[in-house]
């Protein structure tokens, strides 16, 4: 039994067992032991004849060039909500920060390492922008850790659009690996702005990678950014048809589509587009511990923040894969030394804004996390603050999925960068209550809507100032059952005042708002001064969101 990485090497955990097994059976006599040696060996014969190949994939790492504390989100019971974590303080004090990018490196190249020439890394987005960092570097540092790790192909996010138009084509330029997507267009032409595929000949394999972008990105991106700049879409048909030319023109052995559309959203386009063999998956954060199946596609995702590695060793025979192995592998500071060389880079980065991001600037009492289907500390101070800060009624802020969880203890200017990494100036407004309240039955509708091509942007919008109680199965419109705004009934012909950022709703005929208005204060700098003025911070959940989720009919 070769235990080599050749074209023929396959030992999966049963293999390891059998072999195991095997020597254990050498110590019988022959005439005992043949029987179950050719029993054992015959199906192995089969096996071995498969090429293999090693794909290393990372998704949504948000630009966290150093490790953090990530508080992972919780899982939903029919009892409610349990906790995937424990007490995560106590954890993050045995097990310590886990990803930063020089990690992230040592695990992507021992596992190419131990796949020589044989492998493929791949990244599906939401990748150059997130961290605190970004505000600063705007990216630049994470493509070259990016080329220094050897990335072979990236589907862009949607956050790679939170850059302006130009400096998203310069990073495109600086990146020695292909940008694909099929669905994105320019605006005036409708011309593709990037391949949809590229071909790889890896060992004896010729394989296509397929990318593809967020398709809503045009209403979730900031305004600011280039978002407006491109046109995206599902464009379902058009997948069916790239897959089909591949076929025709290239006979690959086999395609992966690297897609930033969402775990949800990828199974259905999964089941509905013939002929992808992998699938990895970006943009909701999920730790996918095994790969679901769907239409003969083996679809899967890695986490959030450099956290995981994902390393899937595909076995592929006449065209098809015919077995696999896979991994979610753990970056943790602790057990992961830095690589040198990428380690640099992050220094680099970091040496001109030390200064500013290093500075103290508050405490907090409690755990600071922000991923959370429906309510989190993280988002109840954001939105606090917003409220307080604008002098409104009501405030909202995205649900934005990315952001280092900040343990009990001091704050510095970096923890609250890493939580708001954008200049967003606060946005002013009013709107009745009949308006406010379709607002918001618009907002749970695209979170909670059972098709996913129709979930629209994150998880349900952080907001203050307001307390709902809705039942999320009851039909679109009718899902809110009671609405209080500063603890008195939601009054329909009133007109509320509201603050927002980041958002494009004020700006939608259909909700009517008025007297908009852009305050000029940047919002990331009026929290850092919140922080300061209210540490130290005692943040808890609360009752502002209460939940009617299950109903059997």
């Amino acid at each position: 039994i070769s235990m080599g990485n050749g074209p023929s090497a396959k030992m999966s955990k049963l293999q390891l067992a059998v072999a195991d097994f095997l020597t254990k059976l050498s110590s019988l006599p022959l005439r005992q032991a043949g029987v179950f040696l050719v029993l054992l060996i015959l199906p192995w014969n089969l096996l071995l004849a498969a090429e293999s190949i090693r794909i290393i994939t990372t998704n949504d790492i948000h630009t966290y060039l150093k490790p953090l504390y990530y508080r992972y989100l919780d899982e939903i019971k029919p009892w409610g909500e349990q906790s995937r974590e424990g007490n995560y303080v106590q954890k993050a004090s045995i097990e310590g920060k886990v990803g930063g990018m020089a990690h992230v490196a040592t695990v992507i190249k021992k596992l190419k390492a131990e796949r020589p020439g044989k492998n493929l890394v791949l990244d599906a987005g939401d990748t150059w922008h997130g961290a605190g960092i970004s505000v600063f570097d705007k990216g630049v540092s994470m493509v070259k850790a990016m080329n220094a790790i050897g990335f072979d192909a990236m589907a862009p996010g949607n956050w790679e659009f939170m850059y302006s138009k130009d400096h998203f084509l310069d990073l495109i330029d600086l990146a020695q690996f292909p940008l694909i997507a099929f669905n994105l267009t320019d605006t005036e032409w409708d011309e593709p702005v990037l391949d949809s595929y590229v071909i790889r000949q890896v060992g004896k394999l010729k394989v296509a990678l397929v990318g593809m972008t967020y398709p809503w990105t045009a209403l979730t991106s900031a305004v600011a950014g280039s978002g407006r700049d491109f046109k995206f879409g599902i464009k379902e048909n058009l997948a069916i048809e790239v897959m089909e030319e591949i076929r025709e023109t290239e006979d690959p052995d086999l395609i992966i589509f690297v897609s930033h559309g969402g775990f949800g959203f990828d199974q259905k386009l999964a089941k509905r587009v013939d002929g992808i063999d992998l699938y990895l998956s970006g943009h909701t954060h999920d730790e996918i511990y095994d790969p679901v199946v769907w239409n003969n596609t083996i679809l899967f995702q890695g986490g959030a923040h450099g956290k995981w590695v994902v390393s899937l060793d595909a076995f592929v025979e006449n065209k098809k894969v015919v077995d696999y192995e896979y991994r979610l592998v753990k970056v943790m500071q602790n057990r992961v030394p830095a690589d040198p060389e990428v380690q640099q880079i992050v220094e680099e980065a970091y040496r001109p804004h030390q200064a500013t991001l290093n500075e103290e600037i508050g405490f907090t009492e409690t755990m600071l996390n922000r991923r959370d289907y429906w309510q989190s500390t993280m988002g109840n101070l954001v939105t606090d603050a917003l409220r307080e800060r604008a002098g409104t009624d009501v405030s909202f802020f995205p649900a934005w999925r990315y952001g280092a969880t900040i343990l009990p203890g001091k704050i510095l200017a970096e923890d609250v960068y890493n939580v708001v990494p954008t200049d967003g100036k606060i946005v002013t407004y009013s709107m009745n209550g009949k308006v406010l309240k379709e607002l918001v039955e618009n907002i749970l509708q695209g979170v909670s809507g059972k098709d996913p091509y129709a979930r629209v942007g994150g998880d349900m919008i952080r907001f203050s100032g307001m307390k709902l109680d809705c039942n999320l199965r009851a039909k679109a419109g009718s899902k809110i059952r009671s609405m209080l705004i500063d603890g008195q009934p939601m009054d329909e012909q009133k007109e509320y005042s509201i603050a927002s950022v980041h958002t494009r709703f004020q700006n939608n005929p259909m909700f009517g708002a008025t007297n908009i208005k852009e305050t000029n204060k940047i919002f990331v700098e009026e929290l850092i001064e919140y922080v300061r003025e209210k540490s130290p911070l005692n943040v808890q959940l609360d009752n502002r969101i209460n939940l009617k989720t299950i109903q059997f009919n």
